[in-house]
């Protein structure tokens, strides 16, 4: 919900509340103002015609048109000397008023009097139908105005909020170009804009260092690799022994190892860096046939069965290079992770990958796999970083990755997102049983 919305509700909510409660001490103060002041009258009225028979002279018989009564008492007079009485209805005219009558008790000459006078006045129910009526218009062209003023003030008051919120949508750290703001008066919105030019600043700064430290140490890696990777080839062109052949055998394997985890972590860097360029429909069923035909020979020696299943031209939006890395990961692992004689399945079609091998069960949670340098099995040549590239890849692309061992397989489903599968998938298309180039 915007901001101007929730100051709208958040004001007519107070006038809701608000207005009910002025309404019902208003109505009572009004009421009761309009009584006192009918009885005071009719007190006073009384007391004139006291005053009159007092100086004998002839008092009054009516007052606004109303009778008034004159009785001698023979009896004590009351403890109160004047009493009011109210009544609700009226029978001789059969209306629904309110009648006030006061009755004021004297001594005169030795003679009781009681003296009564009355009158109607407005029903209470009258009033706050009145004042409901007045109410509910009020409340109604209130929250109008409240509407179309907080719409307007808003508009004004928060258009360098509003900027702000487009200029860091628009911000690219990769870019490294500085985050320009909207000036504005508005106190709160000023530390704001401080605070997103100190941030963004930083983050440029630290992403450039990053960038730089990740691309030097890379290049710095790779030379002294391959100078050890020279020299133990040529080491191993001269007269050596059996025991010196198997050392020399554990440092080439280091080394290619160690080469793998120095270009993986590269390729991490990158990705979490979104160092990647923007994506475009590309035919994904071109680069598993590809990637698959490459490794026929792994296949081979590893004496496994593969079965493809891999529907035609199946586009998906995506960058070329990752959909490379994503199924080169996938179907390496399932490779690598496998037994002599072991089966390969693998699917591919509009809605996902999905990749199932034989294998001896994980030394630990599937789901942890996915952490770098977590491995089924410590002890293997695998670097452990595979599977957290495929997860880094299905995050950047929205894509849906799970990995499950059951039933002796490992099963790893890589589901497409719905709106990375392009228009140009022609769905439901007969698979095709063998892979061809």
């Amino acid at each position: 919900m915007k901001l101007a919305n929730k100051f709208t509700l958040w004001f007519v909510g107070i006038i809701l509340i608000i207005t009910p409660i002025s309404m019902f001490n208003t109505f009572n103060g009004i009421r009761k103002r309009i009584d006192n002041s009918e009885i005071e009258r009719l007190k006073a009225v009384n007391e004139e015609i006291a005053h009159r028979l007092k100086n004998d002279i002839t008092p009054f018989q009516y007052t606004q048109g109303r009778p008034i009564e004159i009785r001698q008492i023979k009896t004590a007079l009351p403890n109160e000397k004047v009493q009011v009485e109210k009544t609700a209805y009226n029978h001789a005219n059969k209306a629904d008023e309110c009648r006030i009558t006061v009755t004021s008790y004297f001594t005169i000459a030795g003679v009781n009097y009681s003296i009564s006078s009355y009158n109607y006045v407005m029903q209470s129910r009258q009033l706050l139908n009145g004042m409901l009526q007045t109410a509910i218009l009020k409340i109604l062209v209130t929250s109008l105005v409240v509407l179309l003023t907080v719409r307007l003030v808003s508009k004004k008051i928060l258009s360098p909020f509003n900027q702000t919120l487009k200029n860091i949508q628009k911000f690219n750290i990769k870019k490294k170009q500085p985050l320009t703001l909207v000036p504005t008066a508005t106190q709160e919105f000023k530390e704001l804009n401080c605070f997103l030019k100190k941030m963004t600043d930083k983050a440029i700064k630290e992403y450039g260092l990053a960038k730089e430290f990740s691309e030097n140490a890379s290049h710095e890696l790779q030379t002294p690799l391959a100078i050890l990777r020279t020299k133990l080839e040529l080491l191993t062109e001269t007269n050596i022994q059996s025991d010196q052949a198997v050392l020399l055998a554990d440092m080439q394997n280091a080394i290619e190892k160690l080469s793998r985890i120095n270009h993986s972590l590269l390729l991490l860097t990158k990705l979490e860096n979104h160092e990647f360029e923007a994506a475009e429909d590309i035919d994904f069923t071109r680069y598993v046939r590809e990637l698959a035909t490459i490794y026929e020979d792994r296949i081979a020696i590893k004496e496994l069965s593969f079965v493809p299943q891999i529907d035609k031209h199946v586009y998906i939006k995506m960058n070329a290079s990752l959909a490379d890395m994503l199924f080169d990961n996938l179907l390496s692992n399932a490779i690598r992770h496998n037994m002599k004689n072991g089966v390969i399945d693998l699917t591919v079609n509009q809605t996902g990958i999905y990749i199932s091998n034989t294998g001896p069960a994980p030394f630990c949670p599937t789901a942890e796999l996915f952490q770098r340098f977590k491995k089924s099995d410590q002890c293997s040549n695998s670097i452990g970083l595979g599977l957290s590239i495929v997860k880094r890849i299905c995050e950047l692309n929205n894509f849906e990755v799970s990995y499950i061992y059951e039933n002796e397989r490992h099963i790893v489903s890589v589901i497409f997102a719905p709106q990375t599968v392009s228009q140009k998938t022609v769905a439901n298309l007969h698979s095709s049983p063998l892979l061809s180039n």
